[in-house]
């Protein structure tokens, strides 16, 4: 089990305990039921936990989705590096078979999204996990606009991957794939000049 840092800021010793068992609850709810069928009662209920807990280190049934996938694992380190090669390496990772797991989980908040404060919490996950840390790095006109529409490629990308049936492509037609998507991504990242 992933520990799970505790988003209040105050130390308590239950604090970090509680923290990982809700966390480790919402986990197993989110694989078991999916997440519109799983609701902070049942994840507090399976914690042994009150739900005003799951609030106070989560905030959100949103927060805690992202937080126990770990989207801040998935994406941050694949935004590091040459700002040049950032397009074909965030294409990589997201077609890797290891990551079909995530892939599947973040289609499943992205189709959540059809409620407002769902979108809204979304949004600002994305925001922070993606476009500020992007748009911080490039240059050139409307790097924020430039930096959304990177994350609407990758979202694209990850909710019609396994549509395409990943069992079905090879390592060769993955790298085919990840090199041309990698070039439409690197183009809104590092355009070229005309």
């Amino acid at each position: 089990m992933r520990d799970i840092a505790v988003s209040s800021g105050k130390s308590t010793s239950g604090a970090a305990p509680t923290a990982n068992a809700i966390a480790e609850s919402a986990r197993e709810l989110f694989a078991r039921d999916g997440y519109s069928a799983t609701s902070i009662r049942d994840v507090a209920r399976r914690a042994g936990v009150d739900p005003t807990l799951v609030m106070r280190h989560f905030g959100s049934k949103d927060e805690l989705f992202v937080r126990v996938i770990g989207f801040d694992e998935h994406f941050a380190p694949h935004l590091d590096g040459k700002l040049e090669t950032v397009g074909f390496r965030l294409a990589t990772y997201l077609l890797d078979p290891a990551h079909d797991e995530m892939r599947r989980t973040f289609t499943a908040l992205v189709r959540a999204a059809d409620h407002e404060a769902v979108r809204l919490d979304l949004q600002g996950i994305i925001r922070r996990l993606l476009v500020d840390k992007l748009s911080a790095r490039m240059s050139g006109p409307d790097a924020v606009v430039r930096a959304w529409l990177v994350s609407a490629q990758m979202v694209g990308l990850i909710h019609s991957w396994d549509q395409v049936g990943t069992d079905r492509t090879t390592p060769d037609g993955r790298r085919r794939v990840a090199k041309l998507y990698g070039a439409a991504i690197q183009q809104l990242i590092t355009p070229a000049v005309s």
